[in-house]
């Protein structure tokens, strides 16, 4: 069985799936229900052929142009360049691997990249039924002469195998069907088909033959189609209605996580209501996106969500301040303070007592103050995080490993009243510290103010060094930190450097004031690479402490992994809610 699934992997290296073929009559008015079908099928008929039972599916839409991205893709080069790469294609395991391929070039009498190419050269398609709980895949190749030739070569490979004996052949309604132990494939034309399911196999080439109900007549397939992307490589379909009925758990209103709440519990509303999801993956040269998309609609968020998206789903992210050597940066709409407030609808008992307990301590903390409806409440909706790399140049003590600054900045409702209680109780917080920490032999934190014009000022704080230590160059972690808030009119910014502070304090609101996404976010791959760069020496003795490297093997690994991020250029998420769509995009760019 091993050599067969190695021959199966060779045969469809590039991705798998199965598929016959079905013709539709064209309908003569062409505006009829059968006339939309028709030219449905005629685009994608593979669809026509699957039950409308089925619950899941998924394509490859352009398999040409996604073997072309994978195969000419001018990152392959720089990969193939790595040491690591040239050591691997040098192994055994490899060289076993190439031989397999010359001998199935040899047995095709075409190149490997021919032969995945026109096996996968129209489309491929996977898909899941619900009535026999199996999958079934269809690959759509070059002709039917070439599918053909793939069959028996498979079959071929497959008697040689130690399972030969039990390979089973058959025919069905004039196809045949062969059976290598739990799979079943045919070829009808220049489509293979492949299930473990006889009964699933037998309805779809009874589609191909008698054209009978299909998943096309699904009227949530059917709205699902009507947003699928012409320029996409792949999509999918879920039909989360049959899915949510089948497994409630996983929809349940409640996710009782307050991290995982903040993150996803608008959509978890959403995936409540809605019928369906899709996929949809692009790609060129420059970028490749993942796209992710179910029906919207406001209503359906209730009121307890209204601190995700907003009142009627208006709420969207700030704009970013512009900050050099960032390297993440994140816009979101969320209501902490409603979020807070809702706990007893939103968690369980336990969660809520957690609440409660915090609720307290941090009433204690802000002297007496209610969190979630004075302190939260203060703030508006909108909130901007950043993350940038530190300059410790010119700074001592200079902690040996070097982290990011974090910052945050927030609108205040009532600016006048809440700067003067902010910075009170941002110095009650550092006189508390220093008491904790006084207790416990840590470093004291010395507070400072600074008036940076008419309108701003920053408060901040810095870690004392102990005698002796002022002019270290491999001080302890806590000198990566030095606590600040800043105001400027109705901004407030807190971070954990002074200096992003004061930047974020600085920065200009020439641009427009909100972006159009409820939350959009990206990292910056060049500035992560400077700050791995800027830690080598302590990620390569941290290698060969934990993997038990040589200091040359750990330096090769940092360097890989440094020389790697160099690659790409940015990694960006946006969440977004339109009139009747709800959108998530994960897209990963390259390095030019």
């Amino acid at each position: 069985m091993s050599r067969l699934l190695f021959v199966i992997f060779l045969l469809v290296h590039a991705g798998g799936g199965f598929s016959i073929r079905g013709d539709a009559q064209a309908s003569e008015d062409g505006v009829s229900e059968v006339a939309k079908r028709e030219a449905v099928t005629r685009d994608s008929v593979d669809v026509a052929l699957l039950p409308p039972t089925t619950v899941l599916y998924a394509e490859l839409t352009d398999p040409t142009a996604l073997i072309s991205l994978v195969f000419d893709h001018p990152l392959k080069q720089k990969i193939e360049a790595l040491e690591p790469y040239q050591s691997a294609i040098q192994s055994p395991g490899y060289k076993s691997f190439l031989f397999g391929r010359a001998m199935v070039e040899t047995q095709l009498q075409m190149s490997w990249r021919e032969a995945v190419e026109a096996f996968l050269a129209n489309r491929v398609t996977v898909a899941f039924d619900v009535t026999t709980n199996s999958p079934v895949a269809i690959v759509h190749g070059k002709d039917a002469a070439s599918m053909k030739l793939f069959s028996e070569k498979l079959l071929e490979f497959a008697k040689l195998t130690p399972n030969a004996d039990q390979i089973r052949e058959s025919e069905y309604r004039g196809i045949p069907v062969y059976k290598i132990q739990n799979v079943l494939y045919g070829v009808s034309d220049d489509r293979m088909i492949i299930t473990n399911q006889p009964d699933l196999g037998r309805e779809v080439i009874d589609r191909k033959l008698d054209q009978g109900a299909s998943l096309l007549d699904n009227p949530r397939f059917d709205s699902a189609w009507q947003t699928r992307p012409t320029d996409a490589l792949a999509w999918a379909f879920a039909d989360v209605e049959v899915l949510r009925a089948a497994a409630r758990k996983p929809f349940e209103d409640r996710i009782n996580n307050p991290v995982l709440e903040l993150l996803v519990g608008g959509i978890q509303s959403v995936l409540a209501k809605s019928a369906y999801a899709t996929a949809a993956l692009k790609g060129n040269a420059e970028a490749v996106s993942l796209s992710l998309g179910t029906p919207f609609k406001a209503d359906w968020v209730p009121e307890y969500r209204e601190y995700y998206f907003g009142v009627d789903a208006t709420g969207r992210g700030p704009a970013v301040p512009e900050i050099e050597e960032t390297l993440f940066e994140m816009s979101t709409f969320r209501d902490f303070s409603e979020m807070w407030l809702r706990a007893g609808d939103l968690f369980n008992a336990d969660v809520n007592d957690g609440f409660a307990q915090a609720d307290a301590n941090l009433g204690t903390l802000f002297a007496g103050r209610d969190f979630g409806e004075e302190i939260l409440g203060s703030f508006e909706s909108e909130v901007a995080v950043l993350a940038t790399r530190q300059d410790f140049s010119q700074l001592l003590p200079r902690p040996t490993l070097k982290l990011p600054a974090l910052g945050a900045v927030f609108q205040l409702k009532q600016p006048e009243k809440m700067t003067r209680e902010l910075r009170r109780i941002f110095q009650s917080l550092i006189g508390f510290l220093n008491v904790v920490g006084a207790m416990n032999g840590q470093n004291q934190l010395e507070l400072d103010m600074e008036k940076l014009d008419q309108n701003a000022e920053l408060v901040t704080s810095s870690f004392v060094p102990e005698a002796g230590e002022e002019e270290s160059t491999d001080a302890e972690l806590i000198f990566n930190f030095s606590p600040s808030i800043g105001f400027s009119g109705d901004r407030f910014v807190i971070a954990s450097s002074a200096s992003l502070a004061r930047e974020l304090v600085q920065a200009k609101s020439d641009g427009p004031s909100a972006t159009a996404d409820n939350t959009n976010g990206i990292l910056h791959a060049n500035v992560l690479q400077e700050v791995l760069s800027d830690n080598r020496e302590q990620l390569v003795s941290q290698n060969m402490l934990e993997d038990g490297n040589s200091r040359e093997e750990a330096e090769a690994v940092i360097g890989l992994l440094v020389q790697v991020v160099g690659y790409f250029e940015a990694m960006s998420i946006r969440l977004t809610p339109s009139d009747d769509l709800l959108e998530a995009e994960l897209q990963v760019r390259v390095a030019p």
